[in-house]
């Protein structure tokens, strides 16, 4: 079929877009068969093209399903539908030599300690330079609390965390609390007796692991995970507690170009057996809530932006000279915003609400016109509640089950109708020879109606037969119809 070897993609704005898209790898993999070192994407309108920039993320090494196709699309598709009913462009999955890509934007380089274990990552591309600390002194100075923190951020070349020392030209003398990007604190439901009624967990104090790593022309992605945590709730399964060991999962990506970072969170839980060890059993994605923290110098007097009507996202920017700004969205709600509004006071706080997963963005701005709001507003929109969507181009199967069931539909009254002509023989044929003294007399007559009833018995059969090679016929001639008008469509 021709879905075979095409990926459908959907853009649900009313106006042309570009950017880039994430599938899962897994279900792809399994239709085509294609291994991720040969696989090669074209636009379906022009397959001479040079192919789409793509690469193939491994999250966790642990789950495959969370193994993620990611590319780019660097022209401008068509507008469709706000539900992702219509198609705005497709794209043809080959088999192939990947061209090499000599770009080194995006980038990243893991730094060890003495010990051999990762201290930090630092994310690079064209625009961003991000340090990010994977354990809680990163000075080795006895301040513990940098874990899961990016200690600085240069925007432009221009650190955005301390904007003000930076624009004079300092570094040394940056206040060395600055951070963002940290998540202090965990909440899980507690059990049903417990007080409070959830489970909280400090991670800015543990170390992280470094999961996995990549890096393509796509973008820079690593996945970390906190420390083990013990944690007891009831199993919803038998009603009875049960004992884990959780992770917190942290997912970073720095796409090329970007002035942003998308994070996913999720919380793994595994059963621990009668002596403490982890059993062998599946992991269990755990529901929970994120507290972030953030120490940024954005002025004594910060304008703070948030829709009460959208409790998605924020930003925080300041009205002087760099005007730096950051901004925050997701897909969870943000339940609160915490900032005392004191003159020395750079400290940000803010919860998210509860869920078994979590998709967030950090954007990082300099902004003269003072949008910091409708540029917050825009990614949020374009990449986390309207992003540009891709799947397994399904119309030809869509369509053939419909027709399918058309067919089922015609037989299933075709039979109905059968079965009543016959019924309705077998009766007339009783009734003639069911009368004493007449038979010879009305013979004539009943030859007549048994000749009727089979003469409407075969019009019937003919008729559905008619109807449904009608249908066929039609059904074809409407794929393909659609096929032509999506390929013109593509090609514009």
């Amino acid at each position: 079929m021709l879905s075979s070897n095409l990926l459908a993609i959907f853009n649900p704005s009313n106006y042309w877009r570009s950017g880039h898209v994430t599938i899962s790898w897994q279900p792809i993999y399994q239709q085509f068969q294609i291994p991720p070192e040969e696989l090669i994407l074209n636009h379906v309108k022009d397959s001479s093209a040079t192919p789409l920039l793509a690469q193939i993320d491994r999250v966790d090494p642990e789950d495959s399903s969370r193994d993620t196709l990611v590319f780019s699309l660097p022209e401008p598709i068509s507008p469709g539908a706000e539900d992702y009913s219509i198609t705005s462009a497709v794209i043809k999955v080959e088999r192939g030599k990947p061209i090499s890509q000599e770009s080194s934007e995006p980038s990243l380089e893991i730094v060890y300690g003495s010990d051999g274990r990762e201290r930090g990552v630092r994310l690079m591309n064209s625009r961003l330079i991000i340090w990010f600390n994977l354990v809680p002194a990163p000075e080795n100075d006895g301040r513990n609390w940098f874990a899961g923190s990016a200690t600085s951020v240069q925007l432009e070349h221009q650190e955005i965390l301390d904007q003000f020392q930076a624009a004079m030209g300092e570094w040394i003398n940056q206040d060395p609390e600055k951070r963002c990007m940290q998540i202090d604190e965990l909440q899980l439901t507690g059990l049903c007796d417990s007080t409070p009624p959830h489970y909280s967990v400090s991670v800015y104090d543990r170390s992280y692991r470094l999961v996995s790593h990549s890096c393509g022309p796509v973008r820079a992605s690593i996945t970390i995970a906190s420390e083990p945590f013990d944690y007891s709730d009831i199993d919803p399964r038998t009603g009875k507690e049960r004992h884990l060991s959780c992770e917190l999962y942290r997912v970073l990506s720095l796409y090329a170009g970007a002035d942003y970072v998308i994070e996913e969170l999720f919380v793994k839980g595994k059963s621990k057996g009668q002596s403490g060890t982890d059993a062998a059993t599946e992991a269990i994605n755990l529901d929970f809530a994120a507290r972030y923290y953030a120490y940024m110098d954005m002025s004594q007097e910060p304008q703070i932006y948030q829709n009460p009507n959208v409790p998605d996202w924020f930003a925080v920017g300041s009205s002087f000279e760099p005007y730096a700004g950051y901004g925050f969205a997701t897909d969870v709600h943000v339940d609160s915003i915490g900032y005392s509004h004191d003159v020395n006071d750079k400290r940000f706080t803010w919860q998210l609400l509860p869920g078994k997963s979590a998709k967030s963005l950090h954007l990082f701005m300099r902004c003269p016109q003072k949008d910091f709001d409708s540029q917050a507003g825009q990614y949020w929109y374009e990449l986390i509640y309207k992003p540009l969507k891709a799947e397994i181009y399904q119309e030809s199967q869509r369509q053939f089950s419909e027709s399918q069931k058309k067919l089922t539909d015609i037989w299933n009254e075709f039979q109905k109708q059968l079965s009543e002509s016959q019924k309705k023989l077998a009766y007339t044929w009783v009734n003639s020879l069911s009368t004493d003294g007449i038979i010879q007399e009305k013979i004539v007559e009943t030859v007549q109606k048994n000749l009727n009833f089979q003469k409407e018995l075969i019009n019937t059969t003919l008729k559905a037969q008619e109807t449904t090679a009608r249908l066929g016929i039609e059904t074809q001639k409407q794929f393909w119809d659609n096929y032509f008008k999506l390929m013109q469509k593509s090609g514009q």
